[in-house]
């Protein structure tokens, strides 16, 4: 698999900051016509990101200060910030980051796969406005008290469900959907910031044994999602008890086994149709053997059933 190295964007956006650095980060991937960017306020701007990448790319930014919240669903890879630790990508990762002064940092995207993201920039004024009501979203609580934070960790589900609500609302255009991605980014980051107060609580964080036995049936899934699993058979792949799985897993990918596989699965159908497969050979390649159980789990998934979905393309 090859890689590509792209430079950092040059010079200072005038008036702008983040929102003109993502829009050229975008650019520069090649990602402009598969991302959508939503002025939901003055202060806040979310970004859809549905997009393939063929190869591993890396790439740098620089900007200002900025409080952002992204969700991945679907991707892998490693970002950074100058003076943290970095963190690494995968799908069910939640990223708070926010810097007080300019931050740069180096990201690396592993290539070969989807990515399915969202980013929500909050600026000054909706900070200023937290912090009036004491949730101090600037000031540090409940988060480190430093300038710069970058902290990656498993989204809930109901934080994930909420991003995919959102990927899902960006695509449409009716009178309400200014007002209802304005309401589910906030409630997001409502979301995030509680799970990541929850995490780190005494007991709040899975064991380093489990973490990585929970990390390697996530990979089976990924890898082998066509395959009949059960959580049995899961878990003992990975050794690991079935209660230790299931509670590891919800806790570090933010969904139940099987409701994760199932993405998994209608995903990979759906990268299948676009390809210009038919939808029995789709459902097949990725472990459905009913039909109409497939159809029904699309439809219910993606909006649209997947004969739909296939001549749309």
């Amino acid at each position: 698999m090859g890689s590509g190295q792209y430079p950092p964007a040059q010079g200072k956006v005038p008036g702008e900051g983040w929102r003109a650095i993502v829009a050229q980060g975008l650019d520069r991937l090649g990602w402009s016509e598969h991302a959508h960017t939503d002025h939901l306020a003055d202060d806040i701007a979310l970004t859809v990101v549905d997009a393939p990448l063929a190869d591993d790319v890396t790439f740098a930014l620089d900007g200002p200060t900025t409080f952002s919240l992204s969700v991945f669903l679907q991707g892998r890879g490693t970002l950074s910030a100058r003076g943290v630790p970095p963190v690494d990508v995968a799908p069910g990762t939640a990223i708070l980051f926010r810097c007080r002064d300019r931050a740069s940092g180096v990201n690396t995207l592993h290539g070969g796969r989807q990515f399915q993201f969202i980013d929500v920039r909050f600026e000054g004024g909706f900070l200023r406005r937290m912090d009036d009501t004491d949730l101090g979203l600037w000031n540090a609580h409940p988060l480190d008290a430093t300038d710069l934070l970058l902290a990656g960790f498993p989204a809930s589900s109901h934080l994930l469900r909420l991003a995919a609500e959102i990927m899902v609302a960006s695509r449409t255009d009716t009178i309400a959907r200014r007002l209802i991605l304005h309401g589910k980014v906030i409630e997001a980051l409502g979301a995030a910031i509680e799970t990541l107060s929850r995490r780190r609580e005494p007991g709040g964080i899975l064991r380093p044994s489990d973490r990585s036995k929970v990390e390697q049936a996530r990979a089976r899934l990924e890898q082998r999602y066509e395959e009949n699993w059960t959580i049995g058979r899961l878990a003992r792949e990975v050794g690991l008890g079935e209660k230790p799985l299931k509670f590891g897993f919800r806790e570090l990918v933010g969904l139940p086994i099987h409701a994760y596989l199932t993405k998994i699965r209608l995903d990979t159908a759906a990268r299948h149709l676009d390809g210009g497969m038919n939808v029995t050979d789709a459902a097949l390649a990725v472990g459905f053997g009913n039909l109409s159980h497939f159809s029904k789990v699309f439809r219910e998934a993606k909006g649209v059933r997947p004969s739909l979905y296939a001549r749309r393309r």
